[in-house]
């Protein structure tokens, strides 16, 4: 079965997640803070500006006995005739006559109420202009008139609001590169932070039974994590410990097997004859094969082999089929090799090589008909296939077969399901794999291939 994908985010992946959320949150906090800073600004000036122009004008404005008079200088009236900045001006005396009114119409901006407040101001639109204005009480010798101020934003000369609306556009030109700037160095920074931990994690990953010694290196990580990487070495430890006790007993216990399967051999060849000798013999050289496969299996994982030997391919091929093709001929079967016109160099364990290659011709021998061949093949650059002419092996079974002590037939004798593990754990050493595949007309292929390097 193939591994599931891992879709968890990383660390990098949450820290910068939360770095862009934080720096989003912030940019547009410190952008709407400085916008309604403005705008209140803009509004305390557009306030204190009406007022003063409110004093302006009053002091223009006087009480006669016939009424409210208004003198204004041409300059003013000129200004608030609706000149340069929009400004337009109405006096309404406290009976609600208007005194003056730059206004169309004659008309002042807001008819006054009796429970109008003293200053207040207003926001109006008239036909297509929208004032902001200020409406306040005058009082002379006991009589009351309304001074209106407005200012037309409209008017092409105010240019205040026009800086207010356009900021949240232009701001975006400074907001949105050094937000850019932020978050890039942001990641670098992470990066940087956590390659002592991506390093760690790549270090634990290439931890196997090949390097039961290995052990992460604690001193160069954070100090937070350091607990956990020194935890993680606690438990390499005691599994180191549990792998060489099994390796030990496992060793043990062949060569102990060895004297006892030795000795009974001798007692079958000398005290027993015919059928029954030969039966005897079979069930004990069956024996002594799975304690040699054990043994086997204790060097390859003893991780101490000798893996800078320059290895002919072909030879190697050569000599396995020439030691199997007898055995071949006796079970009615035969045996082909197959090799390119140049040789096929491996640097690697010419030993550990032929055990592989023999346990599958012994495998492909075992399970092809009589009649039939398995063929040899050594091909460039550096590939091993054994063709045999057999069953066949289920997709289903083709990830179990590699397992130690898996038979699809559990009551075959002499077999205790090793030979395809071997094999698997030599391909491993040498930086191999192996692969299982169907082959035209029946049967199966195994096929070796090694990382093709320069053996010299």
């Amino acid at each position: 079965m193939g591994r599931v994908a891992d879709r968890s985010p990383s660390i990098l992946h949450r820290i910068v997640w939360l770095h862009l959320l934080l720096l989003a949150a912030i940019a547009i906090a410190i952008t709407a803070a400085v916008y309604f800073l403005l705008n209140a600004t803009v509004n305390d000036f557009e306030e204190h500006n009406l007022r003063d122009h409110a004093a302006s004008v009053a002091r223009y404005l006087a009480w006669s006995g016939k009424g409210w008079t208004l003198a204004l200088p041409p300059d003013l009236r000129t200004l608030y005739a609706q000149g340069y900045g929009g400004y337009a001006l109405a006096v309404v005396g406290g009976d609600g006559r208007v005194v003056y009114t730059s206004l169309a119409n004659d008309s002042p901006f807001l008819r006054i109420e009796p429970s109008a407040s003293p200053s207040e101001f207003f926001h109006q639109r008239r036909n297509a202009s929208v004032y902001y204005g200020l409406t306040t009480r005058i009082v002379r010798n006991g009589k009351v008139a309304w001074i209106q101020i407005g200012q037309n934003f409209s008017d092409p000369d105010v240019f205040i609001d026009d800086v207010v609306a356009r900021f949240l556009g232009r701001i975006a030109w400074f907001v949105v590169p050094i937000f850019t700037v932020l978050l890039l160095s942001n990641i670098l920074l992470m990066r940087r932070l956590l390659a002592p931990i991506v390093a760690a994690s790549q270090a634990a990953a290439a931890i196997g039974p090949d390097q039961p010694r290995a052990r992460l290196r604690s001193k160069d990580l954070p100090r937070e994590v350091q607990p956990l990487a020194q935890a993680a070495n606690q438990a390499l430890d005691r599994l180191e410990t549990a792998l060489r006790a099994q390796q030990e007993f496992t060793a043990d216990a062949a060569h102990e097997l060895r004297t006892p399967l030795a000795i009974l051999r001798t007692h079958a060849d000398i005290k027993l004859s015919g059928e029954t000798a030969r039966g005897f013999q079979a069930d004990i050289d069956a024996m002594s094969h799975i304690v040699d496969q054990l043994l086997e299996l204790t060097e390859l994982e003893g991780g101490a082999i000798d893996m800078g030997a320059i290895v002919n391919l072909d030879s190697l091929g050569a000599e396995i089929v020439g030691a199997m093709a007898p055995i071949a001929l006796a079970r009615g079967r035969s045996l082909a090799l197959e090799c390119g016109a140049e040789p096929v160099l491996l640097r690697g364990n010419a030993e550990m090589l032929s055990r592989a290659l023999r346990n599958l011709v012994e495998n492909a021998i075992r399970y092809s008909p009589a009649g039939q061949a398995v063929e040899v093949q050594i091909a460039a650059p550096a590939t091993i296939r054994v063709k045999d002419r057999g069953p066949g092996i289920a997709p289903s079974e083709r990830a179990l077969i590699f397992q130690r002590f898996w038979r699809r037939e559990r009551g075959a004798k002499g077999h205790a399901g090793l030979g395809l593990a071997i094999v698997a754990k030599i391909a491993q050493l040498h930086g191999g794999t192996i692969a299982i595949a169907d082959r035209t007309g029946g049967g199966t292929i195994f096929t070796l291939t090694f990382r093709k390097t320069n053996p010299y």
